[in-house]
């Protein structure tokens, strides 16, 4: 599971709106903008048609406040555009709906608990690691591992200062909201959860027992965000398929949370290129990539695809 946590960060969004408010967490976004380097390409693209464009930008759903002031290109695409489309709007959905996906995908069955299924040590493990963050296990012990296992990751990450408050998603969102911006779903949360909650315990055990003691993370996220604020395409594909490459049994998770979303994320925009009005779309920065990403997917149907640069 070496690399997973680099793919969490651009892959789903849903999981880590609900686990902060789980934690009592707010969700607004409170990014402070500091200067970060200068730079040439960007991770947007414009997707042109013979009626429109739709820019289409690949997101990271935790970031640091060091990402931002974000480049000219994806602010002036911003700013061109009629409608924000997001994976899910999480501004829309409030506590008590995401507290009942929460228990409808994500609670046991009555007199089931997680420490009937962790082994005894891995439980010690996590309970320990949880409270480092005043997390009670009381709180999760009557959920399935890819709760407990998200709400570790998004603990590990907001130590090291990546919060899904500064996220670029919410950051649009946020900034959609304020300007009047009309915001639309590819997907929805009920369909994000389903997905995630799919994913079978066992992987879900793997993954805790690995990454609970990984000493890298911090790295690894370096890594992440070098290559999306260089606009690094090839980078940021062996990041997000590197774990696929050493463990060629997550290729059931990978063709479920990546493959098969693309195709119905396509799907959505090409509905959106068949119009007249201008689209900015932000997805996660993995589903772009690959033989299966939707830039390749976007250019095998036949559209111009242009990575633009920050004085674009």
């Amino acid at each position: 599971m070496k690399n997973i946590y680099r793919s969490i960060a651009c892959s789903i969004v849903i999981i880590l709106s609900l686990l902060m408010l789980l934690a009592g967490v707010s969700c607004k976004s409170n990014e402070s903008p500091t200067p970060i380097k200068e730079k040439t390409k960007s991770f947007i693209w414009k997707i042109s048609s013979e009626t429109t464009s739709v820019y289409l930008l690949g997101s990271v759903h935790v970031a640091s406040k060091d990402l931002y002031p974000l480049d000219s290109a994806i602010e002036n695409a911003f700013t061109s555009a009629k409608y924000l489309v997001v994976e899910v709007n999480t501004n829309n959905i409030s506590q008590d709906e995401a507290m009942q996906l929460l228990v409808d995908y994500g609670l046991y069955a009555e007199g089931e608990m997680l420490s009937k299924h962790l082994p005894a040590d891995l439980y010690n493990k996590l309970q320990e690691q949880l409270q480092k963050f005043g997390i009670n296990m009381a709180l999760l012990d009557g959920y399935r591992p890819f709760v407990a296992y998200n709400m570790m990751s998004q603990l590990l990450l907001e130590s090291l200062g990546y919060k899904f408050a500064y996220g670029i998603d919410l950051y649009f969102m946020d900034k959609a909201d304020k300007s009047g911006k009309n915001i639309l779903d590819l997907e929805t949360a009920e369909y994000q959860m389903s997905l995630i909650s799919s994913i079978p315990d066992e992987i879900m055990i793997d993954m805790i027992q690995y990454d609970i003691d990984n000493p890298e993370l911090e790295k690894y996220l370096q890594e992440l965000f070098t290559a999306w604020e260089d606009g690094d395409v090839a980078e940021m594909e062996i990041i997000t398929f590197e774990a696929l490459v050493q463990q060629p049994e997550l290729e059931p998770y990978y063709e479920m949370m990546y493959d098969q979303r693309n195709l119905k994320m396509l799907e959505k925009i090409e509905e959106f290129l068949a119009d007249d009005e201008i689209y900015f779309v932000v997805v996660g920065a993995g589903h772009l990539v690959g033989e299966n990403g939707l830039i390749n997917l976007l250019k095998n149907k036949g559209y111009k695809v242009e990575q633009l640069y920050d004085s674009d």
